[in-house]
């Protein structure tokens, strides 16, 4: 009966095994899984293999005389049994580069089962193990090409001084050449890009945009000077282009630090010292410049006639304020006080000009 009982549990497992294989058939698809390197797919596969490792750890025979399959055959931590589970697992928990997860997992099928049951290699790593000694997919940290070289290290033992990346680390590829950060330039990544300076903790920042070159942080750190700055008591300062003719006719001057631009002028001017109709300088012949726009000579009338009218209103609404509050009551006098200087107020405030200053511009 021993015997007919292990023959029936082999043929379930070569059963499980069978149907595992023939239903995870997959090619990697085009989502991303054909751009990643042989290393990134075996690690992938170590990571999912480890994920069901972790989950089945508790799992145990079920069924028939647990003691003697215990005594009998492998531990249940290293059974057969338990690679099939995580073999019908295997890579389904991912959310992506999953297809190319399943490729990897039929291609180093065999390769996994001598892993599982080599008594050597229970203490090995899996990813050690298979993507680095036996498929040589991977390189171990900080190393790289063919032979796992090296990558370039500082007197720090700093992979490119920490200031970059080796090229191909951690795989079979690249050439282990320093990729530096920006800013940083040279062999392991150890000195600064024109443009930055290195500070005391052997970091680079970047220079003051006065500068042409420096030796330290702010504008009076610069070498030299950048166009559009100029040296003034070792200082740096910003070269302000607009105080001369550097824009056409038509337009106005506007200074940034180390550089200006050219706006066009509001189409009522000729020239101009801003942006808007009312920062006109000198008008076309057939305008005149009041408060900086140029007008008609007769709207410039008409705004004239308005004004004084205006005036006249205020000047009436305050001599009846005055003979209310000498003869009413002195609650009626104040709300007629208050009512006056509140349509007053949003009289000027609607004025593109106020009423003072074009008759201070008229007495001239």
């Amino acid at each position: 009966m021993g015997v007919i009982r292990i023959l029936r549990r082999s043929f379930l497992l070569l059963l499980l095994l069978s149907e595992s294989i023939g239903s995870k058939k997959y090619s990697p698809s085009s989502n991303g899984d054909q751009k990643l390197n042989e290393c990134k797919r075996c690690k992938i596969l170590t990571e999912s293999f480890n994920h069901w490792l972790d989950k089945t750890s508790r799992g145990k025979y079920e069924g028939g005389d647990a003691a003697w399959e215990e005594a009998k055959l492998k531990s249940y931590s290293r059974s057969e049994v338990r690679l099939v589970e995580i073999q019908e697992g295997l890579c389904s928990e991912l959310k992506i580069h999953q297809d190319a997860c399943y490729a990897v997992a039929e291609e180093s099928e065999q390769v996994l089962e001598k892993w599982w049951f080599d008594e050597n290699s229970v203490s090995l790593d899996l990813y050690t193990w298979l993507c680095i000694e036996t498929l040589q997919q991977c390189c171990p940290n900080n190393h790289y090409g063919l032979d796992c070289s090296p990558c370039p290290q500082d007197k720090n033992n700093k992979i490119c001084a920490g200031h970059g990346k080796c090229d191909g680390a951690g795989t079979r590829k690249g050439n282990g050449t320093c990729i530096c950060k920006n800013g940083y330039i040279g062999v392991i990544c150890d000195e600064c890009a024109t443009g930055f300076y290195q500070t005391s903790d052997s970091t680079c920042k970047v220079c003051h945009k006065a500068c042409n070159g420096c030796s330290g942080d702010g504008a009076h750190a610069c070498e030299a000077c950048n166009a559009g700055w100029v040296l003034q008591a070792g200082v740096c300062v910003d070269v302000d282009e607009c105080t001369s003719s550097v824009c056409e006719l038509h337009q106005y001057c506007r200074n940034g630090e180390g550089s200006y631009n050219c706006y066009e002028c509001d189409t009522s001017c000729n020239t101009c010292a801003g942006e808007g109709s009312s920062n006109c300088t000198t008008c076309d012949p057939s305008k005149v410049l009041w408060f900086g726009m140029c007008i008609d000579n007769e709207l410039k009338q008409n705004i004239l006639a308005t004004t004084y009218l205006r005036v006249a209103l205020y000047i009436s609404l305050i001599i009846i304020n005055l003979f209310i509050s000498r003869r009413g009551p002195i609650s009626v006098a104040s709300i007629v006080i208050l009512a006056v200087a509140v349509f007053i107020y949003i009289s000027e405030r609607n004025l593109n000009i106020s009423t003072m200053d074009i008759l201070w511009q008229t007495g001239k």
